[in-house]
This record gives C-alpha cells, sequence and structure tokens, in this order.
C-alpha cells in the first residue's frame, strides 16, 4: 500500500473520528442548555409561590387572590425586578455587567454571551414573570441557556466547532426544551439564530434539540403544551375559507411589531417597571388571564369553547399589557402572547363565520401570525402543530404560512429578531448589534 493511499485513510479516520467527536458534544451542550431551561422553570415556580403561595398556573393564582393583591403583587414584582435592573446597570458601567443576546452573538460569529450579566437579568425577569407580568418566561429561560452553552463551550477543548455553533445548538435544545417542541427547535435555530439554510449543522442541531428535549420532559414531565384532543378535520372549502384568514395574518404581523414597539418610550420614566406591574395588576381585575404568557388563555382557546365577547375582551386586555411591559424594559419575551394573540384572532374569525371546529382557525392564526412576526415560516408550522399535536395539518400550514409571510415581508422587510448582522471587517472588533425589539430576550 503506498504513502498516499495511507495518508487519504488516515485523513478520513481523523475527518470521521472529529465529525463523531462534533455530535457528541453537540448532545452534551444540548443536555447542559435543557437542564438550564428546566432549572429556570422550576426556579420561577418556586418565587412564584413565595409572592402568591400557588407553584400552578398565573391566572389561577390571581383568581385566588382578593382584589388588592392582584393589583398590588405585579407592582411588588416589579419593584424588585427595578432594583435587580438597577444593580446590573451600575454593574455595567465598571464593564461587569454587559450583555448580549444570543442572536447577536450568533451572527456576529464571536458566541460570547456573559453569564454573570445574563444571570441577573435572568433574575430580575423571574420576579416580573412570579409575580404576573404579561411577558413570556420562556425568553428568559432560552437567553439563559444559551449563556449556559456559551459559558461552557468556551471551556472546553473542542476547537473543531465554533463558538457561536455551539450557542446555537444550544438554543436549538432551549427552544425544544421550553416548549416541548424539538422538531422546531431545530428549525429555530436554523431559520432566526444561524439566519442561514446551513445543512451541514442540521445532524447536531437535531442532536442538541432532541437531548434538551429529553432532559426537559425528565425533570419537568411535560407533554404537548396545548395538546388538541379533537380531530380536526379539513375540508377542501375549509381549506379555502382559511387563505383570508393567513393572508390578513400576512398584514397584521407587521402591525403587531409596530404595536409592541409603540411603548418603548416608556422606559424613561421614572421607575418605569412598577408602572407596566400596576397596569397589569389593575387590567387583571377585569379578567385574572392577564397575568402570565398567555398560556392559560391560549389553552382555554384551542380546548374549551369561549364567546365572542370573551375572546376579544381578553386579546384587547392582554396586548394592552404586554405592550405596555414592552414598553417599560421589562425582561422576557413575546414568543407565547404572540401565539396566544393569533390564535385569538383566528378564534374570533372562525365564530364570526360559524364554523363546526372554530379551533382549526385558531391554529391557523398562531400558526400564521407566528410566521409573519418570526419571518420563520417553517419552524412557525412545526411548533403549531407539535404544541397542539395535529400533526395532519402541517401541510396546510406551510402552504398559509409561506403565503403570509412573503405579504408581511413586502410590507415590512423586519422581522421580531431582526438584528443588524456585522459585515466580516466589524466581526473582530465583536460589536454589538442593535434589535428592533430592544429589551426582548430571546422568545421575543
Amino acid at each position: 500500500m503506498t504513502n498516499a493511499v495511507l495518508s487519504r485513510e488516515m485523513q478520513t479516520s481523523r475527518t470521521m473520528t472529529d465529525r463523531l467527536t462534533i455530535m457528541a458534544w453537540s448532545v452534551v451542550i444540548g443536555a447542559v442548555s435543557g437542564l438550564a431551561c428546566a432549572g429556570v422553570r422550576l426556579a420561577f415556580r418556586l418565587l412564584q409561590w413565595i409572592f402568591v403561595q400557588h407553584a400552578g398556573l398565573l391566572p389561577e393564582a390571581a383568581a385566588g387572590l382578593t382584589p388588592m393583591r392582584r393589583l398590588l403583587t405585579p407592582v411588588l414584582g416589579a419593584a424588585c425586578a427595578t432594583a435587580v435592573l438597577w444593580a446590573v446597570r451600575r454593574c455595567s458601567k465598571t464593564g461587569a455587567g454587559r450583555a448580549e443576546e444570543y442572536i447577536e452573538a450568533v451572527r456576529a460569529e464571536h458566541g460570547d454571551i456573559p453569564f454573570v450579566a445574563t444571570f441577573w437579568r435572568t433574575v430580575s425577569s423571574a420576579f416580573s414573570v412570579a409575580t404576573g407580568a404579561a411577558i413570556g418566561r420562556e425568553g428568559s429561560m432560552i437567553q439563559f441557556a444559551a449563556a449556559a452553552s456559551s459559558w461552557i463551550g468556551k471551556r472546553t477543548p473542542l476547537k473543531s466547532v465554533s463558538l457561536a455553533r455551539q450557542v446555537a445548538y444550544g438554543a436549538a435544545a432551549a427552544v425544544a426544551a421550553a416548549y416541548q417542541a424539538p422538531i422546531a427547535g431545530i428549525f429555530f435555530a436554523t431559520e432566526i439564530v444561524l439566519g442561514n439554510w446551513a445543512w451541514s449543522e442540521a445532524p447536531q442541531l437535531a442532536l442538541a434539540s432532541t437531548a434538551g428535549w429529553l432532559v426537559s420532559r425528565a425533570v419537568l414531565g411535560e407533554d404537548a403544551l396545548f395538546a388538541v384532543h379533537d380531530v380536526l378535520l379539513v375540508s377542501w372549502q375549509t381549506a379555502l375559507w382559511t387563505v383570508p384568514l393567513a393572508l390578513a395574518m400576512g398584514i397584521t404581523g407587521p402591525m403587531y411589531q409596530a404595536l409592541l414597539r409603540s411603548l418603548r418610550f416608556a422606559r424613561s420614566l421614572p421607575l418605569a417597571l412598577v408602572w407596566s406591574g400596576l397596569l397589569v395588576g389593575a387590567l387583571s381585575l377585569l379578567r385574572p388571564e392577564v397575568w402570565g404568557n398567555g398560556d392559560v388563555a391560549l389553552s382555554h382557546l384551542l380546548t374549551g369553547e369561549p364567546i365572542l365577547s370573551g375572546i376579544v375582551l381578553i386579546l384587547v386586555l392582554r396586548i394592552l399589557a404586554t405592550t405596555f411591559c414592552v414598553g417599560t424594559g421589562t425582561v422576557g419575551g413575546v414568543f407565547t402572547p404572540t401565539l396566544f394573540a393569533g390564535a385569538a384572532i383566528g378564534l374570533a374569525a372562525g365564530q364570526i363565520l360559524h364554523f363546526p371546529h372554530p379551533v382549526l382557525f385558531a391554529i391557523v392564526g398562531l400558526s400564521a401570525l407566528l410566521a409573519t412576526t418570526t419571518h420563520a415560516p417553517v419552524m412557525a408550522a412545526l411548533m403549531a402543530v407539535e404544541l397542539t399535536g395535529q400533526w395532519h395539518l402541517l401541510p396546510l400550514l406551510l402552504i398559509l404560512n409561506l403565503a403570509a409571510f412573503r405579504l408581511a415581508r413586502s410590507i415590512s422587510p423586519h422581522s421580531l429578531y431582526a438584528v443588524n448582522t456585522p459585515n466580516p471587517s466589524q466581526r473582530d472588533r465583536h460589536p454589538r448589534s442593535q434589535a428592533h425589539v430592544g429589551n426582548l430576550i430571546v422568545s421575543r
């Protein structure tokens, strides 16, 4: 055997070994990320129990409180969150409190997410989330998990995969863990985090996402979050009626994003978070479903039969509360609130048109609105079917999401996760990209 043949065989062997090592490491990153997500979720529950003596669903906790406690609990939590952010800002003056979101870190290709600053922002979010702020808790969970992935990635001797890619693996696992949606987690990382169809990363993303999902299920014991147990049969006539709804979501998506950004001036108010807590508390006196990220309200939409007036009232109250929380700078995300808004609009449309299964329109609505706000139509369709268990709707949702996405992008090129990615000459200086929705982390 010639030296050239031996050299090629050795090179192939080394390549295969490196590949297997990277895949094994992606499993480790995924498990760490999933464990971090589950840990934050449990910490949120503990803090919630301390404030309201109820570790279950936030609207149920709110409903069990006296009106005065329901009003003041979000204010108290916002005050604690403000104190934490104030301390972080003081640290940032010395350079110790610099925070960076994981999408920016991956797009800038350095992957460095300071763990300490992220930890304290997660603590601030915990006070807000545990006391009923109308913001998504999953945002903080995924951001913290990404920071944990960055921390462990910086300490591995494995140099054949960049830190930015390791953070992307952690993000995929975190989405899978937070929403019990491992396939959607892969496409979240591909369409949103990486911003391109990096097929070479698909095996690693799949392994990391699966590992995060399995770890989360082992710790939290959750299944499909919003399972719809009825079989939603789709006829050709019904499918045609969903097209106008999807196109309407294509117009609604950019408007929804503009609405979320409309009150950003409110963060300049003195004790801005406290004012948002007061508004949430006041609105929850009308409906306790104002508390939290909207998961309970979404579950009721998909599994119950709420009347039209109740749907509209909760939708208006929740959008108002979420917009003000975003405007004042509450740390969290709007991924789940967006799912609720889309489902509420879709269900209302189904009831107005007197369809026998308006829940189908709710699923189309949540999927299409998510697609138009994130500009990730495949991820949105997969998220919808994994959350509800209605896998037979996937082909229809993919077609509708693509149509809604194209329309939304023609109106506004910016997504909810849009960042100004630096050019290669700037990447070496590790610039800070500017998010279009400034305060929102991970699940914007």
